[in-house]
């Protein structure tokens, strides 16, 4: 018997919801493959099996566990997992109470009591059902205590609610999809496309916004630069076949200029401006439609080649889902590039807890004057949002006129 916990991810993590169960209790599972999604703050994980064996999770889906709280347990045989089911019944673990007393004092839809199948009741009265057959049934307000189980000891299964909802879907609150109604003249309606629940990754993006905009005083401020040398400078870099990404010189240059104004590279804290003596620089990810912010770590003291080798690792790992909270902790700066998607300027929001974001638009040729000639030229908006309660307008100002020339001069970042 093995024990399934929930797995430290990084230093500063203790506690992590379980997203999702990939398998019902009962089911076959191979070495590597994944059983259990759970999210924290920053981050959903995939939880791999340690080995073959049978799965019977005891901790449902969407409760809050502590690291290393045992959550299910993998039997090496069906002898093992009958003796297991027994022992540990689901929702036996701290924080399922509400949830088995719920179900079992469920209604019927028709307003009738619900009658308990003796099939699908364990010991103690228990119902016996799956995570996910319990999760589906809450979905479509059913009450598990009227359904007969068809899974190991009785227990109500996805193929028992998937039966129930084709036999009553008018019951099971299924969704009938029906043909637009004719507005008439005079009259405007409007009805729900799509319904999402505000929850895992975007709750957390949601709190975190308001919180920067609620608990920060935001100043924006907006300039363009010559981007020739910048695109000279990759160039050089590509010479020799491989590529390095105009990420990886942003952030290059943002870290020597946040050398220069120490005071950007700072948080609040309580009564306190604390000024960081490391420099640790966000880039902003899309992944799985929620925004990702891995963090480079000390970018002031690294070559341009080795940032980009780390840049192209933190988006190997949010593709794959790989990050962990360590990748993500501690940033005191963030960079967020949108010029892939065509956009000039932005007002980027700051990443709390700190104090400045630089936004980043698309390269473009655009008319430039040169020694009074009207000449094409490559162009690049850069936009900087920082905290005005402890950063004022004007060294907020020189802070983005130096990565300006920077951009314009690469060499000043050796100077």
């Amino acid at each position: 018997m093995i024990e399934i916990t929930i797995p430290k991810l990084g230093l500063t993590m203790e506690r992590a919801k379980l997203g999702r169960w990939e398998f019902s209790s009962g089911d076959a599972v191979k070495e590597g493959e994944t059983i259990l999604v759970i999210e924290t703050d920053k981050v959903s994980f995939d939880m791999p099996a340690p080995s073959d064996g049978i799965i019977h999770p005891i901790v449902p889906e969407g409760i809050t566990c502590a690291v290393e709280e045992i959550v299910g347990y993998l039997a090496k045989n069906r002898e093992e997992y009958e003796r297991i089911i027994e022992e540990h019944p689901f929702g036996e673990a701290e924080g399922t109470e509400k949830v088995e007393t719920s179900q079992a004092g469920a209604v019927s839809q028709a307003g009738q009591p619900a009658t308990m199948p003796p099939s699908s009741v364990g010991p103690k009265g228990r119902i016996k059902a799956s995570p996910l057959a319990r999760s589906m049934a809450a979905t479509n307000n059913l009450a598990l205590s009227a359904i007969a189980g068809s899974g190991p000891g009785g227990r109500v299964v996805r193929i028992d609610i998937l039966r129930v909802l084709e036999e009553a879907p008018a019951i099971a609150g299924e969704r009938v999809e029906r043909p637009p109604q004719e507005i008439s003249k005079g009259i405007a309606i409007k009805e729900i496309s799509e319904s999402i629940p505000i929850q895992g990754v975007r709750r957390v993006i949601l709190d975190n916004m308001h919180q920067s905009l609620s608990q920060s005083a935001q100043l924006s401020l907006h300039t363009e630069a010559c981007a020739e040398p910048l695109i000279a400078l990759r160039e050089r870099f590509s010479r020799d076949g491989e590529k390095v990404s105009f990420n990886a010189i942003l952030v290059k240059i943002s870290a020597m200029a946040l050398r220069l104004h120490p005071r950007i590279n700072a948080s609040v804290e309580g009564d306190n401006i604390r000024v960081w003596r490391q420099v640790h620089i966000g880039v902003a990810m899309e992944a799985n439609d929620a925004l990702i912010v891995p963090v480079v770590r000390n970018p002031d003291i690294k070559t341009i080649r080795e940032i980009d080798h780390e840049i192209l690792e933190l988006i190997q790992k949010t593709r794959e889902n790989k990050l962990s909270l360590d990748d993500l902790a501690n940033g005191t700066f963030t960079i967020s590039n949108l010029g892939f998607a065509d956009i000039d300027f932005f007002t980027p929001i700051i990443r709390p807890p700190e104090s400045a974001i630089l936004g980043v638009g698309r390269i473009i040729k655009k008319p430039s004057v040169r020694n009074d000639h009207v000449i094409p030229e490559a162009r690049i908006g850069l936009s900087l949002t920082f905290d005005h309660r402890i950063i004022d307008g004007a060294p907020g100002a020189r802070f983005l006129k130096t990565i300006k020339e920077m951009v314009e001069d690469p060499l000043l970042m050796i100077s």
